[in-house]
């Protein structure tokens, strides 16, 4: 048995949350300085500037959008334990193939390439 890989964080980007943002944001406009909301609440200076100047207080998400929207994903997860449960599991190749073919049959916009070598370089 493996053991499962345990993440380790490489960047200090937005380590932030939001409910912190609109907080500092709050202490902002009752009268403190912008870089002393800053270095309180460890978020950066001009990311407190930008999202007061754009009237914004939500995180934008870092990393590559997803393709299926939250609904999308448990359909399909519901589908593989359906599968599971019927003792005929699929193998991650599989899935990757189910996963296409879902994006292609609900013409969802998708990254995945068009040819079929994504098939095989993926799997």
């Amino acid at each position: 048995l493996k053991m499962p890989r345990i993440y380790v964080r490489t960047t200090e980007k937005s380590k932030w949350t939001e409910d912190e943002l609109k907080t500092a944001i709050i202490a902002i406009q009752s009268g403190r300085k912008i870089r002393e909301v800053g270095r309180s609440f460890k978020i950066p200076e001009a990311t407190l500037r930008d999202k007061i100047k754009a009237n914004n207080c939500t995180k934008i998400r870092m990393g590559r959008h997803p393709v299926f929207n939250e609904q999308q994903e448990t359909s399909i997860a519901d589908h593989v334990i359906k599968l599971a449960n019927i003792f005929f599991g699929i193998t991650p190749l599989e899935l990757r193939h189910l996963a296409y073919q879902f994006a292609v049959t609900n013409k969802i916009k998708h990254r995945f390439d068009e040819e079929k070598k994504w098939l095989v370089e993926i799997g």
